[in-house]
């Protein structure tokens, strides 16, 4: 075969795959590695097809392949990265980093691009190394300064966080995810606002638009601060119906979940396959969006047994991996139809494999994706020495939380108040489930009484926990970057007596009050 074959078959591929014809494209990327074995972007595009025909570990395969032959063009490595981050291997990236030379690099907008993916693995240092040299290169580049922006939220330092969004906005004025992060950094007043400016930029933004849902949750983050309450409620109307058209949420498919869920995952089934000797105890933090995880999991990272793992997908990634199959978000329908089969065993081995890192050479790691709470009954199966803290949060509170949350594409059921009730109550019929089949397995955490009395309730928690006694479990300080949308909320020690913000909107949040009646 002459040199001329491979580019021949890449193409014939790559049709193929524009025309949605993944088999056949698959099987063209296939030809081109039998010609060509070290061609990493046919290793990376024939993982995407092998997804895109629902085998995810074949998908994986590919990939790993890819890593093996350490590419080097910018898009190759960015290709790589990007695969690496949708199958949750962080280790993974974090060796196509070493051998990247992304040091060398002079794209800024390629090194931006890498330290977001770097970032969503909990890298921050090395993704803020990364922006600092893609300034470096590019001194006025938005997209760097509005990430530098977000990184530094991350950690803690809002001023510093608000001078790299507002050179963001002064060199991109229509970056509306700027706007939005900077409406979350403080309490916005009447002499230090930006609602005039973002008023300006509606007529430019397309309706319906990613751009104008963010512009519309972070005018409606504005106005609510300022007490404008009326116009605040109308911006968030409109952040709603953006996110709900963009993101709609499958109530079906919901409803086969939880009661699937509730059929399969019985006393028998949860109890524990045999586990090997771990190196540490995970301890999942569940429950809500917006129901005090994340202040639980930083109180809890103040003890020197314990190191914060965050927001991860850690434990789906191996249910995805045992059931051969990508599902949506945490769980969904066909996941659990597959669950009956999954080998366990190989789930909670691979899970331990897989953060190990995390944990730091501690004893203890936790996981604080709230929606775990879907897969406690895996969880208890796969990993006899979890601990499981569950976060309890007012209904109300926890909900308009949410309703009032821009999320990225999770939570699709938080822009419509039905759908948000609907949601609420499975929640809470499934939380009740497992504490029916597994008692004694699930601790639960009241905010309230969380913040009023930390003493106290960490004294329980840590007991729960097999921790000894720690004073520095208590409080905030020297809390780490925190990347959820409770980042800004994390810093200044423990709130106290909040009010509950729902009560300007309590008549346009009938259908939500109405619908959590049975569960206030």
């Amino acid at each position: 075969m002459n040199a001329e074959t491979v580019p021949a078959l890449w193409n014939k591929a790559e049709t193929y795959a524009r025309q949605g014809q993944w088999a056949a494209a698959l099987a063209q990327y296939d030809n081109v590695l039998a010609r060509d074995p070290g061609h990493a972007m046919a290793m990376l595009r024939a993982s995407r097809m092998a997804l895109s025909l629902g085998r995810y570990r074949d998908g994986l395969d590919y990939t790993l392949r890819a890593l093996a032959r350490r590419p080097g063009s910018d898009e190759a490595v960015l290709t790589l990265v990007r695969a690496l981050r949708m199958y949750n291997e962080p280790v993974a990236l974090l060796e196509c980093l070493e051998h990247s030379r992304w040091r060398e690099r002079r794209s800024a907008t390629w090194l931006t691009d890498l330290a977001m993916m770097v970032s969503t693995i909990g890298a921050n240092d090395l993704a803020m190394e990364m922006l600092d040299l893609a300034i470096i290169r590019e001194p006025n580049n938005p997209q760097t300064r509005y990430f530098r922006g977000v990184v530094r939220m991350f950690f803690g330092d809002m001023e510093a966080s608000e001078r790299e969004l507002e050179l963001c906005i002064a060199k991109a004025p229509g970056f509306t995810q700027a706007h939005w992060v900077l409406s979350r950094l403080r309490k916005q007043t009447e002499d230090a606002n930006h609602v005039e400016r973002m008023r300006a930029l509606i007529p430019k933004v397309p309706r319906g638009s990613d751009s104008d849902s963010y512009l519309a949750f972070a005018l409606h983050n504005e106005l609510h601060d300022l007490g404008r309450h009326a116009d605040s409620w109308q911006a968030l109307q409109q952040g709603c119906r953006c996110k709900r058209q963009l993101t709609p949420h499958d109530r079906t498919d919901a409803r086969r979940m939880y009661d699937g869920l509730m059929a399969l995952a019985d006393e028998q089934f949860v109890q524990p396959v045999a586990q090997s000797e771990a190196t540490f105890v995970p301890v999942f933090i569940v429950g809500m969006h917006r129901s005090g995880s994340t202040l639980l999991e930083q109180l809890l990272g103040g003890h020197p047994m314990v190191a914060d793992g965050g927001e991860t997908y850690a434990f789906t990634t191996q249910m995805r991996y045992a059931a051969d199959y990508r599902n949506k978000g945490v769980a969904d329908a066909e996941l659990v139809r597959r669950a009956a089969n999954v080998d366990y065993g190989l789930v909670g081995r691979r899970f331990h494999e897989a953060t190990a890192w995390r944990a730091k050479g501690k004893p203890y790691l936790t996981e604080k994706l709230p929606s775990n709470f879907l897969n406690l009954g895996f969880i208890a199966k796969a990993l006899p020495q979890a601990r499981i803290l569950h976060m309890v949060r007012d209904p109300l509170d926890t909900c308009f939380s949410n309703l009032r949350t821009m999320f990225s594409d999770v939570n699709t059921f938080s822009y419509d108040q039905q759908e948000l009730a609907e949601w609420y109550g499975q929640y809470r019929q499934l939380m009740a489930h497992w504490h029916k089949v597994m008692p004694g397995r699930i601790l639960d955490v009241h905010y309230d009484a969380l913040v009023e009395d930390p003493e106290g309730v960490m004294r329980r928690v840590l007991e729960f926990c097999g921790l000894p006694w720690d004073a520095a479990a208590t409080t905030l300080e020297g809390a780490g970057a925190v990347a959820t949308a409770s980042s800004p909320q994390m810093r200044g020690g423990i709130i106290k007596n909040r009010k509950a913000a729902w009560s300007p909107y309590e008549k346009q949040l009938q259908p939500l009050i109405e619908g959590l009646a049975p569960y206030r």
